[in-house]
This record gives C-alpha cells, structure tokens and sequence, in this order.
C-alpha cells in the first residue's frame, strides 16, 4: 500500500479552494524547486536523476527563475555533458538519412519512402524524448499517486473526513481524472458508483459557479464598470484557469 499522507491531504481541505491536490502539489513544487538550488543539488543520488533526465522546459524555466542561477548551471552543465552524444547522434542520423533518401539528381525530387520515414520518426521520437523527461515531474508524479491514494482511502475509511470532502469544490478536472484512476483502483464496483455520486455534483457545481464568477470578472472589468471588485471576483479567472488547466495561478497583487 502507498505511504498515506493523512495530515497533509487534512491541511489542504482546510484551505478550501478549488482543488486541493494543486494545493499540495504546488507547495511541494515550491519546496523541490528551493531544494534543488541549494544542498540537494550535490546530493550524488540526485545529481544522477538530473544528469540523465534533466527537467521539462517548464521546470528548467522555473529553476532558472530562482536566486541561484549556479546551481541551475552545474545542473544544466552535466545533464548536457551525459545527454549531448545522444541527441547529437540523433540529429546526424537525420542528416544521414535525408542524403540517403536524396541519391541522385532524380531521386531528390522525390517523396521520403516509408522506410526512411520511419528511420526519421524513430529519431525525432527520441528528440522529443529526451526534452519532455523530468526528474521533477516524476517526483512530483509519485507525490500525486499519494495524495490521490489519500484521499480515497479517507473517504473509504474515514467517517470524519467525509463531511469534509462532500463540503469541498472537488476538484480541478485534471486532479479529477487523477483520483478517479486511483479510486477504480481501490474501490469496488458499488463503492466506485457511490464515490461518483458524491464527486461528480461537487465537480458539476463548482464548475457552473465558476462560469458565472469569471463572467463577473469580466463585466467588473470592462472600462465603463464603476462596480467594486470583491475578493470573488478578484480570484475569479485565476480559479477558472485552476479548474481547467491543473494548476495553481496567482492573483495580481500576490
């Protein structure tokens, strides 16, 4: 069974919100990013995880917005020392490949075969590999399957808890298909149908009260509104956005 993360997942319903797993994942992205620009960045077990998957553009960019642009460097500078033979022999075998299929004068003016097309795929297949790899989404992957392990087991087991989860937003529709993954994993058919009768109104509610927050946003928001803008509004496009793309945004002012 997974480690459970009972007080954790407790604190983050606290907190209210629309989701709590971008809650959680969020500040767990925070304390990652902080950790790898200081004493863990030596650390030999994760200079090896870096070397070879280095981060997605996301987290390089995230790294790199930090105050410790050395340690984003000595990262950046082994993980290309380990990962530049391999796309280098990527990029080769394209070329290779297409002056293959050129031959002569005639030949060049005539479509890729299937073979060489496959040879080409297999390569940029392999480029676009080495780019999406992440050692911090795939720490923060095993964080996810904890938390969602969580909170169905909570749910399941947890008399106290359930009050809780049915007063809460749900979740983002991301988080969602996260724990509903888990909860077809863990639950039995009828308490599978039970866990979706009590997930899906919250899930359907927050998102029509969302439609009309966001609306309001932008009505408050158009030059000629001499209407106040309240905290619900303030945060409307930012919960919108949460709800939609998994993730957490800021409101301006924060």
């Amino acid at each position: 069974m997974p480690k459970l993360e009972i007080s954790k997942i407790h604190d983050a319903y606290k907190e209210g919100g629309e989701c709590p797993l971008c809650s959680l994942l969020d500040a767990v992205e925070r304390i990652y990013l902080h950790s790898f620009q200081h004493s863990r960045v030596m650390e030999p077990n994760v200079r090896v995880q870096t070397n070879a998957k280095g981060f997605c553009p996301d987290h390089w960019n995230k790294l790199y917005q930090q105050e410790n642009r050395l340690g984003t460097a000595l990262m950046a500078h082994t993980h290309l020392v380990e990962s530049r033979p391999r796309i280098v022999s990527r990029l080769e075998s394209l070329r290779a490949e297409a002056h293959k299929a050129r031959g002569g004068r005639m030949r060049s003016r005539l479509p890729l075969s299937a073979k060489d097309g496959d040879v080409m795929d297999c390569a940029v297949r392999d480029l676009a590999d080495s780019v999406d790899r992440c050692f911090l989404c795939d720490l923060l992957a095993m964080d996810r399957a904890r938390y969602c392990f969580t909170v169905v087991y909570l749910w399941k087991k947890d008399p106290e808890f359930l009050p809780v989860y049915r007063s809460s937003r749900g979740f983002c529709v991301s988080h969602f298909l996260d724990v509903f993954a888990q909860a077809r994993k863990a639950l039995n058919r009828e308490d599978l149908a039970l866990w979706l009768d009590e997930t899906v109104p919250l899930m359907t509610a927050s998102l029509e009260r969302l439609e009309g927050e966001v609306e309001g946003f932008g009505k408050v928001h158009r030059y000629e509104s001499t209407e106040p803008v309240g905290e619900t509004v303030r945060t409307a496009l930012v919960r919108t956005l949460q709800k939609m793309a998994g993730r957490m945004f800021r409101p301006e002012g924060k």
